[in-house]
């Protein structure tokens, strides 16, 4: 190859390259921005120490409606098991004494297959159509899943909702693929914070 096929080929090969890495830092300075804005807005402690590979995964944590709420970045298994990928993860403490849980997520011909067996309906052909649960005492998932709470897990699916909600001992836990890099992926985190500290509530008193 001569040099002056070389010259014409350098910029194609390189600048993919430039784009890219310039996309990646944006994307983290999103991140963290998204995290400075909710421990303004919720009074939250962040925490920007921590750090994998290049990106900085922040924590953030405190009281929100007298709950204890952390919302973390961390790399964990995909939900089909087969990578390792960044994830943002909320976690709201919740009382529940007598061991109530319930797994909840999109419907999809991928996640039928991983969520086999023991699947509940919420009598809602609406909802039912866009969510798989799985729950240890139907009957009570019933009343915690009332119409205000399919209705606002239904906005969070217009929001492009694509992880996992889920109720074990007493944290109630919603994880998703990615970093929170987006303002879609912020105004979901939110309203799902909201939501589940609505759902600690119902449950503390049914």
């Amino acid at each position: 190859m001569d040099l002056k096929s070389i010259l014409i080929l350098l910029p194609v090969l390189i600048v993919p390259w430039i784009v890219l890495y310039f996309i990646f830092i944006a994307s983290g300075k999103k991140v963290i921005s998204n995290f400075k804005k909710l421990a303004e807005k919720y009074k939250l402690t962040c925490d920007f120490s921590k750090k994998i590979g290049m990106k900085i995964h922040p924590a953030a944590e405190g009281i929100y409606r007298n709950r204890s709420i952390k919302i973390e970045s961390t790399v964990r298994d995909s939900m089909d098991g087969k990578k390792v990928i960044p994830h943002t993860v909320l976690t709201v403490q919740c009382t529940n004494e007598d061991n109530f849980s319930f797994k909840l997520v999109k419907r999809s011909k991928k996640n039928s297959v991983l969520i086999s067996g023991g699947t509940v309906l919420a009598d809602d052909n609406e909802f039912d159509d866009k969510f798989i649960i799985q729950s240890n005492n139907p009957e009570k998932l019933k009343n915690v899943f009332d119409f205000n709470t399919r209705f606002k897990l239904d906005q969070v699916n217009s929001l492009g909702f694509n992880g996992m909600i889920f109720l074990e001992g007493s944290r109630l836990v919603y994880f998703e693929p990615e970093l929170l890099s987006s303002d879609d992926a912020l105004m979901r985190l939110e309203l799902v914070l909201h939501e589940l500290c609505d759902i600690a509530d119902v449950m503390k008193y049914s």
